[in-house]
């Protein structure tokens, strides 16, 4: 008689810190343990998933998402996850109920290899009451290591996160086992801080004060990096705005899992040699308070930019917005990729186009392609139909959006009577995510139902083909015949998403949306214009007809692919 072959497992072992997954301790006591434990119950362990230094609170661990990925693949590589105890995999009873069902779906089962839950539906609830109480332990845990660090930031020491540019840290003294660290300026890196401020107030001396994206092309020209990095315009401003460099350096600016910035009064202020005079650092505040762009009002008026905010570089792959960039004292303008003006990247091949034939190509667009009666009643075709038949499908689906709406506002009701109860807290972060999704459910369910009571409504506000002819001989001449380039801008801006721009070709995207609102009533007299985000592009939205330019060979109706118009 031949023994059962055994059945295929993988292994998911996890410590929480960097000083646990060098000593491996844990690692070897967790792998050693899933090996007896699986052998026992007649697995084998073909792989090990291995995440070192994560904390289990959160899915954001590669192995784990790796090994998820792995198990629930097609055809099935294992039967069971062994982990050495819930809480390697998570302390979060939302997180870890979710991933377990996730895998089960997927036919394979969650095994711990110290807390035998057995089979059936008691199972739920004990491993809930694991998974609970680890949660309840990190919780708590995480607060006193809080107490602990603020009191040692109170002291005045550094809490080990890397110093800042310009210092360095020093063992102060020493209590038991434990060396208790400051701040001191590092003399090496004195000079490259000193540089930067004097660079931003003075200028190199032939210059005058640089701004920030000058100071970074100056820094990298000559050979200049943060600690081998190099810099950018987000790194030089954190450096401008720190007040450690005026002697005021402060501990718990932010919330360590939810990355956002706590109020002022929270943080703690920890005193350290200062590099700055305080009279320096405020005169630097003041200088980028005052070039702040939302403060300071952009340049339009001398400096118009039909497409600004709406052309991307569409060079190798590259995403990066579209710049205004000057040549021969102002006379020449280009549009020009940002990667190139703010960080000197040139994988693009410092993409740059003239402005003048980039702007006329997409009004000349809008103008011949898109605003022509023809091009207007076949994309909106759906908009046009106004019979009995369409209008019965249009109140059968608003019936069940409502019903949905109800639905969703009492879902909403329930979260908040959980919190009234006690049942859950105000911060915790299923109950945020849950009715961030719910609240985001209800306004697109409002949106369509807008739209629906709109084309039920009143046969006045239905869109005609009177008004198409209406509307699109206006546009032509808004685009066209209007001095004012704001006017035109704003235009342009509603009924275009994007310009992706290359030396060979410019491909815009652009909203169906703004057609049907902006066709449904008459013009306005004034210059106001509705912006709105939506598709449209030949064959690839309602409309399937080809352009007048493609004659009978692009005849063939085709599936859509992409929100693009060539």
């Amino acid at each position: 008689m031949t023994d059962p072959i055994p059945l295929r497992a993988c292994a998911y072992v996890r410590v929480s810190t960097k000083r646990q997954a060098e000593h491996e301790t844990s690692l070897n006591e967790q792998e050693t343990g899933i090996a007896r434990s699986a052998a026992e119950r007649g697995y084998e362990i073909v792989e090990t998933y291995i995440e070192a230094g994560k904390s289990g609170m959160t899915d954001r661990r590669p192995a784990l998402q790796r090994m998820i990925a792995d198990a629930c693949a097609r055809p099935q590589r294992y039967d069971a996850v062994f982990v050495y105890n819930f809480s390697r995999f998570f302390r979060d009873e939302y997180e870890c109920e979710g991933y377990r069902r996730k895998l089960e779906k997927a036919g394979v089962k969650l095994i711990s290899a110290t807390q035998d839950v057995g089979e059936g539906p008691h199972a739920r609830l004990i491993r809930s009451i694991f998974t609970s109480l680890d949660a309840a332990s990190s919780e708590i845990n995480a607060e006193q290591v809080k107490v602990v660090m603020s009191a040692n930031a109170e002291a005045g020491f550094h809490n080990g996160s890397a110093p800042p540019l310009g210092y360095r840290t020093y063992v102060a003294e020493r209590r038991g086992k434990k060396d208790k660290k400051k701040l001191e300026i590092d003399p090496a890196e004195l000079p490259l801080v000193e540089l930067i401020f004097r660079l931003y107030l003075e200028g190199d001396g032939t210059s005058e004060p640089l701004g920030i994206g000058s100071m970074v092309k100056w820094l990298r020209e000559r050979g200049y990096t943060h600690r081998s990095q190099h810099f950018h315009t987000g790194l030089i401003y954190a450096i401008l705005t720190r007040e450690t460099y005026a002697g005021r350096h402060y501990y718990g600016c932010r919330d360590s899992r939810t990355g956002k910035v706590r109020p002022r009064d929270q943080w703690i202020e920890v005193r350290v040699p200062a590099i700055l005079s305080e009279e320096s650092f405020q005169a630097v505040q003041q200088r980028l308070k005052a070039r702040n762009p939302h403060i300071t009002a952009p340049r339009s008026h001398t400096s118009p930019v039909l497409l600004s905010g709406l052309g991307r570089c569409g060079c190798n792959g590259c995403t990066s917005t579209m710049m205004l960039m000057t040549g021969k004292g102002g006379r020449y303008r280009y549009y020009a990729c940002s990667n190139r003006r703010k960080k000197g990247d040139l994988s693009c091949g410092g993409n740059n186009v003239p402005m003048d034939q980039v702007d006329d190509a997409v009004v000349s667009a809008l103008e011949h392609r898109l605003f022509q009666p023809g091009r207007l009643k076949a994309l909106l075709g759906e908009m046009l139909d106004a019979s009995d038949v369409a209008d019965a499908d249009r109140r059968k689906r608003l019936a069940v959006l409502r019903t949905e709406e109800t639905e969703v506002n009492a879902s909403i009701r329930a979260l908040f009577m959980m919190v009234e109860s006690g049942a859950t807290t105000p911060d915790d972060p299923f109950l945020k995510e849950r009715l961030a999704t719910l609240k985001l459910r209800l306004s697109s369910i409002g949106e369509e139902m807008a739209a629906l009571e709109r084309q039920i409504g009143a046969r006045g506000g239905r869109i005609t083909p009177e008004k198409v002819e209406r509307f699109a001989a206006a546009m032509r001449t808004k685009l066209r015949d209007t001095d004012d380039m704001q006017v035109r801008r704003r235009y342009v801006r509603a009924f275009v998403g994007e310009v992706v721009m290359s030396r060979k070709r410019i491909i815009i995207r652009g909203p169906n949306r703004a057609l049907e609102l902006a066709a449904a009533g008459d013009m306005p007299a004034d210059d106001k214009v509705r912006t709105f985000m939506g598709n449209w592009r030949t064959r690839l939205d309602s409309n399937q007809w080809p352009l007048p330019s493609e004659g009978k060979a692009g005849n063939e109706r085709r599936q859509p692919q992409a929100n693009e118009k060539h």
